[in-house]
């Protein structure tokens, strides 16, 4: 398994199609399932449905990510742990970006050969001090 591929492509296809706007963003419902767990700001939500509504909340209509550094490893499982850190802008603030730290715990779709879905992702803004 080439890991650090297979977080490559996620990392790019996540985030591209997050920053692509609420209707894209629903696109994204296919890489969770019931077990999936999003810690967003240490909010905790579960599941395809609660997930996509804190991705989809009116406040991050406008949301565009600079990705600075994604880092993978193998985990158990046949799973990829992949870490990314960068900066996000929302509704267009170019000039105020904020940086964040994200990590996905993506693990083979039962059944589907080559197929991964998110089971943990943790988002974190990070504010200087």
């Amino acid at each position: 398994m080439d890991f650090t591929a297979i977080a490559n492509s996620f990392v790019q296809h996540y985030y591209n199609t997050f920053d692509s706007g609420i209707a894209a963003r629903n696109n994204l419902t296919s890489l969770y399932r019931p077990e999936s767990m999003l810690t967003w700001e240490s909010t905790q939500v579960m599941g395809q449905s609660d997930i996509l509504a804190a991705m989809t909340k009116p406040e991050l209509a406008t949301v565009k990510h600079a990705v600075t550094s994604s880092d993978a490893q193998p985990a158990p499982g046949g799973g990829v742990l992949v870490a990314v850190t960068g900066s996000l802008a929302v509704d267009n603030a170019y000039d105020k970006p904020m940086q964040f730290a994200e990590t996905f715990n993506l693990q083979p779709i039962p059944g589907q050969a080559g197929g991964f879905f998110v089971y943990n992702q943790i988002m974190r803004l990070i504010f200087g001090q």
